[in-house]
């Protein structure tokens, strides 16, 4: 995993500005660059639970690291004055509070010292962390990170690590009106942190690559951006919609570019996500049909049988299409939802989004002949198939048929069809026809299966 990510950040390192911190976000962590101030490095404990630790380093030419130390530091409460509820009043509406020095603060063992204990000698005592009262805030642990190391003299050198409440996804919207398809590209940033993240330029990147992350990662909606093209809009659970119209200076992410096998996409302008945010960004637009058809997919059997067809699609798109979750929307209503896998340019995916209740079929099997070999080894059945198929559209429909299941059978053969071509396919049996509005038709073949 480590020597993936490295021969990465060596790589793309030409591309790093020197002034600027940098973000390759992935689909489930994201890693940070930014330039090299001094030693040690200090992390917040807000900031350290979301940073891989073994994966801090400095990079830049000729950059030799010869150790490397992490310390977590906290400071003392040792000696501090506080206050302990009184055990005798614990329970009642009022507490007394007792005056008492905190002497070790990680087993929470207090001194205490009363005018009502003889000689005023004072107690040691340990008490539950919820039943002492500070006076002081206690201050949260940071973590620091020290390095010995050689380096070039004039070499620029940067912290790299990687964050696992930054990640990304692709998301897709494809809009069908009439014959015409618009698929739009959205990118998905997620900072799942409890602090806002402020970016000077960015790296989507995509495809398959093995980083794993520490912890599991939580999906937070609480609170959404949404940026779509020049409407901009941010929803909390505790205000309003606000509609915001976006400028020229907002973020564009631009067309990918193919490196090592993965895809990688820049945005060069800064930009902030808010804690618990999702920060949505257009992407590419690309050239993509859609033809749609129903579907008729069945496993054979010698018993009748009748159904619905399919809604069903075929998409092609003229460039490659990044696995991701598409919402699907017909004359502005949603119809379905999917996902759509590693699609490359001009190849076709099929999938299919529910029942059609316009286009039903019923479906008749006749056993015809039966016949035994002489030395009762094998037997051949011939079946004549008649599929009945109505269209209660007002409008012509494609119709793809698909009989399955043959290849559980020793052989079959397609032997004749009539008024429609159907062919053989495999361990399959297809055919496409076109089925005008308001229309039923029946047609047929016949098929030999031998076992």
């Amino acid at each position: 995993m480590i020597s993936i990510w490295l021969i990465l950040v060596f790589a793309l390192l030409p591309y790093i500005n020197s002034n600027n911190i940098t973000i390759r976000i992935y689909s489930n962590l994201a890693e940070i660059i930014r330039p090299f101030d001094k030693l040690p490095l200090e992390f917040s404990e807000d900031d350290w639970n979301n940073i891989q630790s073994d994966s801090i380093t400095l990079i830049g030419k000729n950059v030799n690291i010869s150790s490397q130390t992490i310390t977590e530091t906290k400071k003392s409460l040792n000696g501090s004055e506080i206050y302990i509820r009184s055990p005798i009043t614990s329970n009642k509406p009022t507490h007394k509070l007792i005056k008492g020095i905190l002497v070790d603060d990680i087993n929470h063992l207090v001194k205490i010292q009363d005018e009502s204990i003889v000689d005023h000698q004072p107690l040691y005592l340990t008490v539950p962390n919820d039943q002492i009262l500070y006076v002081e805030k206690p201050m949260k642990p940071k973590y620091s990170v020290n390095f010995s190391y050689t380096s070039a003299l004039d070499s620029q050198i940067f912290v790299s690590y990687l964050q696992s409440n930054i990640n990304w996804r692709i998301q897709y919207q494809l809009n069908l009106h009439d014959n015409t398809s618009n698929l739009i590209a959205m990118a998905n940033i997620r900072n799942d942190g409890k602090l806002p993240i402020t970016v000077d330029q960015a790296e989507l990147i995509g495809e398959d690559i093995n980083l794993r992350i520490q912890k599991q990662q939580q999906n937070d909606r609480t609170l959404r951006k949404i940026r779509f093209g020049s409407e901009s809009s941010s929803q909390a659970k505790s205000n309003p919609m606000q509609i915001l119209f976006a400028d020229s200076v907002e973020p564009i992410v631009e067309q990918g570019n193919e490196f090592i096998g993965l895809y990688v996409f820049s945005i060069n302008k800064s930009f902030t996500i808010d804690a618990k945010t999702n920060y949505l960004l257009p992407m590419f637009h690309p050239d993509a049909s859609v033809e749609q058809y129903g579907l008729i997919s069945k496993t054979f059997s010698t018993r009748s049988s009748y159904g619905k067809a399919q809604r069903s699609y075929r998409l092609k798109s003229d460039r490659y299409l990044s696995r991701g979750n598409c919402i699907i929307r017909e004359q502005n209503r949603v119809i379905g939802e999917i996902v759509l896998p590693n699609l490359a340019s001009k190849d076709k995916h099929e999938f299919s989004i529910g029942e059609d209740a316009n286009i039903i079929y019923k479906e008749n099997v006749t056993l015809i002949s039966n016949q035994t070999s002489s030395d009762k080894r094998r037997s051949s059945s011939i079946y004549e198939v008649h599929v009945q198929i109505k269209n209660f559209k007002d409008n012509s429909i494609n119709i793809q048929y698909e009989q399955k299941g043959f290849y559980i059978h020793h052989s079959f053969k397609l032997m004749k069809s009539t008024k429609h071509q159907f062919i053989q396919d495999g361990s399959s049996i297809k055919s496409n026809m076109t089925l005008k509005a308001n229309m039923d038709e029946v047609y047929s073949y016949t098929v030999e299966i031998i076992n």
